[in-house]
């Protein structure tokens, strides 16, 4: 499919009159939209198609967590209100190179590579606000299975059910890859963390 059609398909789903009418497209087809989202949000510089592209994904992933499952790039774990995590992808499991018993009911700091981080912050704002928040991060890291991140995410926090969150989260090896050039000093500029370990 063609970037002018994926977009113009965003556009129409992302609208408040149509984002209701994702929930009759297959699985497949919604976890399509939410990746095809993430790897546009960056790219858009007008503030009210990013509030819309990340308001549809709220909408893909409220009611049914498994459609992360058949997403091809993007990580994804639910933690409840105490920021247990209650479920992960597999994309999630392979990118930090964990197995699910592993990381299932620990804390989303198990690495406490975030703790005391903006985007600790940020997952705090998200819990007491119950809006979602986003943001491009710069980061270079080695995990705890000790593969080497370097690169650019683009993180997405929802607000869930009972207090919980879900954490969308697609990393590039290149920001061109994920975003456009970014003006900061713009009033209306998505957040951009730095993250080096």
């Amino acid at each position: 499919m063609s970037d002018t059609i994926k977009r113009n398909e965003l556009l129409h789903f992302s609208q408040v009159a149509r984002r209701e009418d994702v929930s009759i497209l297959e699985p497949e087809k919604r976890a399509e939209l939410v990746e095809s989202s993430l790897t546009s949000l960056y790219r858009m510089s007008n503030k009210k198609e990013r509030d819309d592209l990340l308001s549809l994904m709220q909408t893909i992933l409220r009611d049914d967590l498994s459609i992360s499952n058949y997403f091809t790039d993007t990580a994804y774990a639910v933690c409840n209100r105490h920021l247990v995590i209650t479920f992960v992808n597999e994309v999630f499991l392979k990118r930090s190179n964990v197995d699910v018993e592993e990381i299932l009911g620990k804390s989303l700091y198990y690495e406490r590579e975030y703790e005391g981080t903006q985007i600790e912050q940020l997952y705090s704002m998200v819990m007491e606000t119950r809006m979602m928040a986003d943001a491009l991060v710069r980061y270079v890291n080695t995990s705890a299975g000790g593969r080497l991140y370097d690169g650019w995410f683009v993180l997405v926090v929802i607000p869930l059910e009972e207090g919980g969150i879900g954490v969308l989260s697609r990393f590039a090896k290149r920001r061109d890859d994920i975003a456009s050039e970014i003006d900061e000093s713009l009033p209306d500029a998505p957040r951009y963390i730095v993250l080096n370990s």
